[in-house]
């Protein structure tokens, strides 16, 4: 028999619940007018939430919006990280793994990316924002690094240079599903990211 939950596990569930749905409605006021447009006004009548929440939970707009990149960066990393897990030992599985997860929709999509690019234009103002966004120091960075490493191995290898080319081609790539999303192919993009990796890795990585 399930027991049943307690007032104070209850009130704690709720309190996540209402956190959860500030975030998510502050990256919906963000996605639809950017980051200096998401109003108080506009996250309130999105969460249907009062004021008195939002200062309950985040003291500030700010601190509300550091959640919104932090929710973000933390389900892109979980999210390539289940990739990696799913790809086995081998680490060419691993890469191509890594990224077909870096443009499949969950993570590749106008509203998502939208607020990361918002995110990055008021980075420079705001360090807090910066260390959330700022890929190469990020979690992504790492799992890659490790990848390429292990694709890299002898003292001829340069992985720190294999991990930057990819990421740069990533970040490109974003920028042109984020300006051309009507035309961007993704089939094409890994294509492109197969074709590089196998000139970064000779021998050790095939399409």
């Amino acid at each position: 028999m399930t027991a049943s939950p307690t007032p104070s596990s209850a009130r704690a569930a709720g309190k996540a619940q209402s956190r959860l749905k500030l975030i998510e409605a502050a990256a919906t006021a963000i996605y639809r007018n950017g980051l200096r447009g998401a109003t108080i006004g506009e996250i309130q009548a999105i969460s249907g939430l009062s004021r008195g929440m939002i200062n309950l939970h985040f003291n500030s707009k700010e601190n509300l919006l550091l959640a919104v990149a932090e929710h973000l960066a933390s389900q892109y990393e979980a999210h390539m990280a289940a990739a990696l897990e799913g790809a086995g030992e081998a680490p060419q599985a691993q890469l191509k793994a890594l990224f077909r997860a870096d443009l499949d929709p969950l993570v590749l999509n106008a509203r998502d990316v939208a607020i990361w690019f918002s995110f990055r234009a008021e980075g420079h103002a705001t360090p807090a924002f910066q260390a959330q966004i700022n890929t190469r120091g990020g979690g992504f960075a790492q799992i890659l690094g490790g990848v390429c490493a292990a694709l890299t191995p002898g003292e001829d290898g340069n992985p720190r240079f294999a991990t930057l080319a990819l990421m740069s081609l990533a970040e490109g790539l974003w920028t042109d599903f984020h300006v051309n999303p009507d035309r961007f192919d993704r089939d094409e993009a890994l294509a492109m990211c197969f074709y590089v990796a196998e000139r970064l890795f000779p021998g050790r990585f095939s399409a």
